[in-house]
């Protein structure tokens, strides 16, 4: 736990909720997909999957928002939402899938073990929630 996922600790729950409800018009215009996992009727699991629009880049798609609940952490989740989210982006055409997440975190270290390929890292690209910057690395995954 840690990650900012865009946001710091003094972020107003409307603003929280302003950036699901705008994902979701996005779902709705077909700009967007979202995977969820479900336990006991409660999502314990979400990623985004962000189709580029413009007409030079409509191959590839952007994931986001991997987060899984620390309760259901270490049960495979993780990694059946990449899974899924792979599979939401062939559906829709892509063949290049994009991400950036914290250096050194642990989906770092998920990310590099289903195979994407490291781009480069950028120094203090994105503030904890707590307000410190910490650097960011780029992956890419090429689809098949």
């Amino acid at each position: 736990m840690g990650a900012s996922m865009g946001f710091l600790e003094t972020t107003p729950e409307s603003v929280l909720l302003s950036y699901w409800e705008n994902l979701l018009r996005e779902v709705h215009r077909g700009r967007a997909k979202i995977v969820y996992a479900l336990f006991d009727s409660h999502i314990v699991g979400v990623i985004a999957v962000a189709l580029e629009q413009n007409p030079n880049a409509r191959h590839r798609a952007e994931l986001k928002k991997l987060i899984v609940a620390e309760s259901a952490r270490g049960q495979g989740i993780a990694t059946k939402l990449l899974d899924l989210a792979e599979m939401e982006a062939r559906l829709s055409g892509r063949t290049l899938l994009v991400l950036d997440t914290e250096t050194e975190s642990g989906a770092d270290s998920l990310y590099r073990k289903l195979g994407w390929v490291e781009v480069g890292q950028i120094p203090n690209h994105s503030a904890l929630p707590n307000g410190e910057l910490r650097p960011t690395t780029l992956f890419y995954k090429e689809l098949s």
